[in-house]
């Protein structure tokens, strides 16, 4: 895996609603973080592959659970668990929270024959399990939940009072998105932030606008990745705003 070089601040700010020197610090912190990085690293080898697809921000993500300090993530998709790594890491930090993440396992059929193919950059190394690069010592805040997201996200949905910060990460469907955003939405307060992965160079999908629509936030994309995130500016029971019938003041009665 390669270590992130260009982290971005401004997706950060408009993520997280904090200065630029609360986010400055916070990606240096992230970065600081060499012991998890080696780690990862060190584990990956030992299966043959530099890497196993990840969203390619993983600095951004330990900044945010830095900044945002949220109780509950929610994560869809893990393979080795870097992105998972970085998350629970920055949840050890703040001493508070649960990752829960749902991943569907991906295997070979068979062996790969020595520089053959890789069939699914996701798939896990033969006998490996979800997750398997996370440090145990990460592991006591990681609610992971094997299967369909399609059955296991709602009910997950169902036993969270609230999630402060929800990724997506997995090949979609705008119909399947917008779906599991609903199913989400409830348990999304205002200051929650949505964050999903539309694979190397892809835009911004109509789930994610209509969502943050819905919640008065804009998307905004990080520079260089097909990630788009919107930070929800308010409630989910707010609906659109209205203006005001013809005639009435608004300065009040």
């Amino acid at each position: 895996m390669q270590r992130e070089t260009d982290p971005d601040p401004e997706w950060i700010r408009a993520l997280s609603g904090r200065s630029p020197a609360a986010v400055q610090s916070a990606l240096r912190e992230a970065a600081a973080q060499g012991r998890l990085f080696s780690h990862l690293v060190r584990q990956h080898r030992t299966e043959g592959r530099a890497s196993y697809v990840e969203i390619g921000a993983p600095f951004e993500l330990h900044a945010l659970v830095r900044l945002a300090r949220p109780a509950h993530v929610v994560e869809v998709g893990v393979s080795s668990g870097v992105s998972s790594a970085y998350l629970l890491n920055a949840l050890a930090l703040n001493g508070r929270g649960i990752l829960h993440s749902i991943d569907l396992p991906s295997h070979p059929s068979r062996r790969r024959r020595a520089g053959g193919p890789i069939r699914d950059s996701w798939s896990l190394p033969l006998g490996r399990s979800t997750g398997w690069a996370v440090p145990p010592g990460l592991r006591p805040r990681w609610d992971l939940r094997l299967g369909d997201k399609r059955d296991l996200l709602p009910i997950l949905a169902s036993q969270l009072p609230e999630v402060g910060l929800f990724v997506y990460d997995v090949p979609h469907r705008d119909e399947d998105t917008r779906r599991e955003l609903r199913a989400l939405d409830a348990h999304l307060p205002r200051g929650a932030t949505v964050i999903v992965d539309h694979g190397p160079g892809g835009g911004l999908c109509s789930a994610l606008r209509s969502w943050a629509r819905s919640r008065g936030a804009t998307p905004s994309g990080r520079s260089g990745l097909g990630l788009y995130g919107a930070r929800a500016l308010r409630p989910p029971w707010a609906g659109p705003r209205r203006s005001r019938a013809p005639g009435l003041s608004n300065s009040g009665p």
